[in-house]
């Protein structure tokens, strides 16, 4: 009833104001991995999950006329991925449903392109932001008091938000730490509100234990703090805050903490890289071409967007390729890396250096934050941080200068005077 409740209220505001439709999906994604785990994984609700939010952003497309002839490479990309949907599918229902991920998460591109241009959209995100970043840890609260997932251990639970979908915190408290400390009007009592939700999210990162996103987000800060020497007394002064409330609080969740990398022991060791599945899948993608040797899977890719029966052969269990490098590849072929490579260079290499100087100080962060998330996975197939991801990265990119930065110092020209005589 949730999902149905969820879908029905997305409707209604894509007919009501298709504006707002676009800063709906960001929350519409994340509650809906939220819950999604109560319901058997029918016909129905993959519906709700892909068809639904798909169709609408196609209307949106169209009816806006969002494409453009710049976006040539764009339709390339999704042209070739549906011939290979057509023509190279493993299990149908497992490359659909990656192929609408996928689809839904490029299709951000266009629209944040569009809705840039006429709105400051990082100004008009700040309460949609703060709804996740507030929203997110009553989730995680409420799930571990009724015993509710449990993906590690039994001591911490994250609820239905396991893996790759907690990514969406590193990026919703890096947006919150620019808008505490870029954000001129907004009250004490919210930025205080907003400091304490930041540690608390913080907090519920270092007992997920999941590297990649704590990575993203100190990459992202440090990153944020070099491109913006204006904030760093305020950055360091957020750090040493932050830093003191996680350190009085430890002994509130040390017992999770403990349990949480007892079971987690191979992250504490940097000598186990040769464990690694990811590392392990790259040896074994390799041996398997090799003994292949089959020209068409090595330009177009082995059963598009279904690795189970790969990890089945490698790893003895239904493992997916993690890594969506090695998924890209696998999966799509040497052709498909080239259009991806073409996708990245063209939308967010190409052309930078005409990114407003405000929107660059967000840009390059954010952008730290999807490549070091392509390395571990997984991108791909995971609606609750990728479309989110790219909204920001074209809208921050293609928009105009947003008004929540450090206004740039004003170069003045003076005037000499010129005696005539």
């Amino acid at each position: 009833m949730i999902l149905l409740g969820l879908v029905i209220l997305l409707i209604v505001l894509f007919l009501y104001d298709s504006r707002t439709f676009v800063f709906a999906l960001i929350p519409y994604f994340v509650f809906f991995d939220m819950f999604d785990g109560f319901y058997e994984d029918n016909k129905i609700y993959a519906a709700i999950r892909y068809i639904v939010p798909l169709s609408l952003t196609l209307i949106y497309v169209f009816k806006y006329q969002a494409l453009k002839k710049s976006d040539a490479i764009f339709v390339a990309l999704v042209l070739y991925l549906m011939l290979l949907w057509v023509i190279n599918s493993g299990d149908m229902l497992v490359s659909t449903r990656s192929f609408l991920s996928v689809m839904i998460t490029l299709i951000m591109i266009p629209i944040g392109k569009h809705l840039s241009s006429s709105i400051d959209f990082l100004k008009e995100l700040e309460p949609y932001n703060r709804l996740l970043l507030y929203t997110i840890p009553i989730y995680i609260v409420i799930v571990n008091i009724m015993g509710i997932g449990g993906y590690y251990t039994e001591s911490f639970s994250t609820g239905f938000l396991i893996t790759s979908r907690m990514y969406v915190v590193p990026i919703v408290v890096f947006l919150s730490v620019h808008y505490l400390l870029s954000n001129p009007n907004s009250s004490l009592v919210v930025k205080l509100s907003d400091l304490a939700l930041i540690l608390i999210n913080m907090s519920i990162l270092i007992l997920n234990t999941r590297r990649t996103a704590i990575g993203m987000l100190l990459g992202a800060i440090f990153i944020y703090t070099l491109l913006n020497p204006k904030l760093i007394f305020k950055m360091v002064t957020f750090m040493f805050i932050v830093v003191g409330g996680l350190i009085l609080s430890y002994p509130l969740y040390e017992e999770r903490l403990s349990a949480q990398l007892e079971k987690r022991d191979r992250i504490q060791h940097l000598d186990t890289y040769q464990e690694e599945g990811r590392y392990l899948e790259t040896l074994y993608i390799m041996d398997y071409h090799e003994r292949k040797a089959n020209v068409f899977e090595m330009f177009f890719g082995v059963k598009f967007f279904d690795t189970y029966s790969f990890g089945a052969k490698y790893f003895g269990r239904e493992r997916p390729i993690h890594s969506d490098i090695n998924m890209i590849f696998f999966s799509t072929g040497l052709i498909g890396v080239l259009f991806f490579a073409l996708f990245f260079v063209h939308y967010f290499l190409r052309n930078n250096l005409q990114i407003p100087s405000p929107n660059r100080k967000l840009f390059y962060p954010l952008l730290f934050m999807f490549v070091i998330v392509l390395i571990p996975g997984r991108f791909i197939g995971t609606l609750t941080f990728a479309p989110l991801l790219m909204l920001l990265l074209s809208t921050i990119k293609f928009g105009k200068a947003t008004s929540l930065a450090e206004p740039e110092p004003e170069t003045t020209l003076r005037t000499i005077p010129v005696s005539l005589n």
